[in-house]
């Protein structure tokens, strides 16, 4: 377990499908959807859901999902704002956004260009690109097929082959080229992912889309292999992990309120330990995610650099 997580001071009302389930734990009040107003100025109101490993809601790993120690982590350099969770589906939590609600979801892909819906925090960390998962035997027939890196276009063309993916999860660069290809599923309700991956070594579904720490988790969660592929059309760039909040007032104040901090979130060690928890899994770069990491910010920051010079000039 991730070491001083559980120092969020508060009470955890852990929620079961059908509501509040009165189970206590320590840490914030977690709660269904319910109204929130902008007036709330010195708490940050977290939409949350359940998708390991970037939020672990229960069992072994409860509350030490990347996002779940991320949130934990701002706090400790943001004192004077209260933190307040709200679990929400992930098609509830992009309406939030959409509708102006005074939220932040920690698990965003940073985007620099910005959007309508979100404000974005500089990133806080950098993931492995987005890779197929899929069961050891597809994995052979695909490789067979198409080689590695796989081209994600032909093998969505290819109807042999049954992609599921949680709905309302988006993959950034990957995402105009699955808008044209509707998978065989888009499973809805909590615990999508893992579903996901029941299903694909259950032989109900060939592949998903996803981060290498999701096949992970799985395997260190159910001790089945899971193998990844790399996928051509991401060209190995990393993506990078934000927060996001509204694009409000309200949202841009907190965003400002994370960045003045971001360089001691980025380097905290609570954060750093649990990234390379899940980030590691028999990978023959195992021990180099930290490393990969911090050359990714640091490339991020020089081009950042570079650009504010570029306007100054």
């Amino acid at each position: 377990m991730i070491a001083g997580f559980s120092k969020v001071a508060a009470v955890l009302m852990l929620l079961g499908t059908s509501g509040l389930a009165g189970q206590e734990n320590d840490g914030p009040e977690l709660r269904l959807s319910v109204p929130v107003t902008e007036t709330d100025t010195n708490v940050i109101h977290w939409a949350i859901n359940d998708a390991p490993p970037f939020h672990v809601l229960h069992g072994e790993y409860q509350r030490n999902g990347i996002c779940d120690v991320l949130t934990s982590v701002v706090h400790r350099y943001l004192p004077e704002q209260q933190l307040s969770y709200l679990q929400m589906p992930q098609p509830r939590i992009s309406q939030a956004l959409d509708n102006k609600e005074p939220v932040c979801f920690p698990c965003m892909i940073y985007k620099p260009e910005g959007e309508a819906r979100a404000v974005y925090s500089l990133p806080t960390h950098f993931y492995y690109p987005h890779h197929i998962i899929t069961s050891a035997a597809t994995a052979k027939t695909l490789r067979a097929l198409y080689g590695e890196p796989v081209s994600l276009e032909k093998l969505l063309d290819d109807p042999r082959f049954r992609l599921g993916y949680p709905s309302g999860r988006r993959y950034g660069v990957l995402q105009p080229l699955l808008n044209e290809h509707d998978p065989y599923l888009a499973r809805a309700g909590t615990g999508g992912a893992v579903a996901i991956l029941h299903m694909i070594t259950s032989g109900r579904l060939d592949y998903t889309i996803d981060y290498p720490i999701v096949a992970n988790y799985y395997q260190q969660l159910y001790s089945r292999n899971m193998e990844t592929l790399e996928i051509a059309e991401t060209n190995g760039r990393p993506v990078a992990g934000a927060i996001g909040c509204a694009n409000t007032a309200w949202g841009q104040s907190k965003i400002a309120e994370i960045n003045k901090v971001i360089s001691r979130i980025r380097q905290d060690p609570e954060l750093l330990e649990v990234l390379q928890l899940w980030h590691s899994n028999n990978r023959s770069d195992d021990n180099d995610f930290e490393s990969f990491n911090q050359q990714w910010l640091q490339k991020f920051d020089d081009s950042a650099a570079e650009a504010a010079q570029g306007l100054r000039q």
